[in-house]
C-alpha cells in the first residue's frame, strides 16, 4: 500500500491563493507515489478560506482544521502538525508550506526524492542553498529571513541547515510523532518564529537534514503579508536567548 504525504497548510484569509494551489496540487498528485492528502487549518480567517477548502471537489483529499479566532501562525502550524502526525504511520510524510501560493507544490516531487534516495529525516525547501533565488520580495522581508538564518545559525548551526524561517518543508511522520511522544506537544509559540522553533524541538533527535536550492516568486502572493514584523522579530530573540539560556544549562 503506498504511504501518505499530508501536507499541512496554516491559512490566515488565503481564499484567493488557496484556489490557485489546489490545481496544482492535483497536477503534483498524478506524478506521486504517494498518497497526497490536504489538511487547511484555517486561523480564525474573515473570508471564505474554510468554504473554498470545503468545497474543494478534485481527487484530493482536503480536510479543515477551523480555529474560531485567529490564534497565530505557531499555533496554526502546531495544530497541523500534530494532527498529521496522529493520523499517519511513522513510514508516511509530512509537509508544511504556506498557503499563500508562494510555494510551488511542484518542488515536493524532488524534496520526497531527496529524502529517500539520501536517507533524510527532513528536507527543506533553502532560500539560501546555492541556485536558490528570491524575486519581488520586500528589503524588510529579505533583511528578517537572512538575520533569522544568522542568528539561528550562531546559536545552534543544525548540519546543512540555511534557512531556519522558510515553513516549505518535508517530515518523516515518526519524526514528529516521536517528538510528541516525548513532550506530549511541540509546544511552539504563537509567532512566525515558530518556523525555526519547530527544527530545534526536533535536533533533541538524532535528525539528518537536507536541503533543496528553492525559488521564491513573493510577486504570486494575492494578499498583503500577514506577518507583523516587530513582533515577530522581538518574538524570535526572546526565543533564541531562552533556548541558549537551557543549552548552556545542561552543559
Amino acid at each position: 500500500m503506498p504511504r501518505k504525504l499530508l501536507v499541512v497548510l496554516p491559512s490566515y484569509n488565503e481564499e484567493i491563493a488557496l484556489s490557485r494551489l489546489f490545481p496544482q496540487f492535483e497536477q503534483l498528485a498524478e506524478r506521486l507515489e504517494e498518497n497526497l492528502q490536504l489538511l487547511v487549518v484555517d486561523d480564525g480567517s474573515r473570508d471564505g478560506t474554510s468554504a473554498v477548502a470545503q468545497g474543494w471537489r478534485g481527487s484530493i483529499p482536503v480536510e479543515v482544521h477551523q480555529f474560531p479566532e485567529n490564534r497565530g501562525y505557531g499555533a496554526a502550524l502546531e495544530a497541523g502538525v500534530s494532527q498529521a502526525a496522529r493520523q499517519l504511520s511513522a513510514e508516511d510524510l509530512i509537509a508544511t508550506m504556506d498557503a499563500d501560493d508562494t510555494h510551488p507544490p511542484s518542488y515536493l516531487q524532488g524534496m520526497v526524492q531527496m529524502l529517500d534516495e539520501q536517507e533524510m529525516d527532513v528536507v527543506i525547501a533553502s532560500r539560501f542553498a546555492p541556485g536558490a533565488r528570491e524575486e519581488g520580495v520586500p528589503w524588510h522581508r529579505m533583511l528578517l529571513s537572512r538575520g533569522a538564518s544568522w542568528f539561528y545559525r550562531s546559536a545552534f548551526d543544525l548540519p546543512q541547515v540555511r534557512d531556519y524561517s522558510c515553513g516549505y518543508r518535508l517530515f518523516k511522520a515518526g519524526l514528529i510523532q516521536k517528538s510528541l511522544q516525548q513532550h506530549q506537544s511541540l509546544n511552539l509559540g504563537a509567532g512566525f518564529y515558530a518556523t525555526g522553533e519547530l527544527l530545534l524541538r526536533l535536533r533533541q533527535q538524532t535528525v539528518k537534514f537536507a536541503e533543496v536550492p528553492f525559488e521564491l516568486h513573493y510577486e504570486r502572493k494575492p494578499t498583503a503579508s500577514k506577518m507583523p514584523k516587530i513582533a515577530t522579530v522581538l518574538g524570535t530573540l526572546r526565543f533564541l536567548h531562552r533556548v541558549r539560556k537551557q543549552v548552556k544549562k545542561h552543559r
